[in-house]
């Protein structure tokens, strides 16, 4: 199946493919392009049934794609079906999503993705993220507003974030390069590093270590089990540490009593740590994060 939709301005697009991929590409276009093609022999009818449909709205048009269930063989690879679709930058997207795996790349607006054993892989969005996955990895690129991603099992990667952020995960590392709002994490089986923190964040972890490469202002909360704990602090800051770790050292390279530099005298940043069976180590943030 191939259809093709003139659709100038903004675009919202929803897919909802169980088994198999869903390709999404946003690029300088003025019409929508969706193309299905059967992944496996059970496919064939699925993709005959399926629905292709698209309507006018006062704000740009509508996009629906549909693949029908197969009730009772659910999640069969040879009911397989991959969703290629090529939309207008900006375009917002929602995928559901079963154990097909989503993948979108160009810039696009918003993206609410749900699977519940696919990967999800998306690039640049200009707004807002909402992301689950029951059993897959989840990896953003530069989200321009906020995030909010859970998954059971799986890792989580976002490259940075301009809004607030809510990062969950069960069974997984969690990696973030760069926020520029409050960040919180609740994490249990997995490791937790993030990069560049503007106005620091709040951390709970168990069965893992946090690793915080520097953090520039705001509160630091981390609460740790069977972890060790690691924070890089941006240079001149106002630094106020309140530390407690059980079975656990304690290590600083910055004097705890330091005055700060002329130049970030009214920047200020309180870190609270408290930690079980883990190590607690403050040192000075490097000047280039990588």
């Amino acid at each position: 199946m191939e259809k093709t939709f003139e659709t100038p301005g903004v675009v919202r697009l929803f897919v909802d493919n169980e088994v198999g991929m869903v390709v999404i590409t946003a690029q300088q276009t003025d019409t929508t392009l969706v193309s299905l093609e059967p992944a496996g022999p059970g496919a064939e009818e699925l993709v005959e049934r399926a629905a292709a449909e698209w309507r006018p709205t006062p704000r740009g048009h509508i996009v629906v794609v549909k693949v029908p269930k197969m009730h009772g063989r659910r999640f069969l690879r040879r009911n397989a079906v991959i969703v290629r679709v090529e939309v207008p930058e900006g375009s917002d997207v929602q995928v559901l999503a079963g154990s097909a795996d989503v993948e979108i790349t160009g810039p696009i607006g918003t993206a609410e993705v749900s699977t519940a054993s696919g990967d999800v892989s998306i690039d640049d969005v200009a707004a807002d993220v909402i992301g689950k996955t029951a059993s897959g990895d989840i990896t953003l690129g530069n989200v321009g507003g906020d995030v909010r991603v859970h998954t059971a099992s799986g890792d989580l990667r976002c490259s940075s974030v301009a809004g607030a952020a809510l990062f969950a995960t069960a069974s997984g590392d969690l990696e973030v390069g760069a926020a520029s709002n409050r960040v919180d994490v609740k994490a249990t089986s997995g490791n937790v590093r993030l990069g560049a923190l503007s106005h620091g964040a709040r951390i709970v972890n168990v069965s893992g270590d946090v690793r915080i490469l520097s953090v520039d202002e705001g509160t630091l909360h981390v609460r740790s089990v069977s972890g060790n704990v690691s924070v890089g602090v941006a240079k001149g800051v106002d630094l106020h540490v309140d530390v407690e770790t059980l079975s656990g050292a304690v290590s600083s390279e910055i004097p705890l009593d330091e005055t700060p530099g002329p130049a970030r005298q009214e920047t200020r940043v309180d870190l609270s740590v408290r930690s079980v069976s883990g190590d607690v180590d403050i040192a000075r943030a490097l000047e280039q994060i990588a």
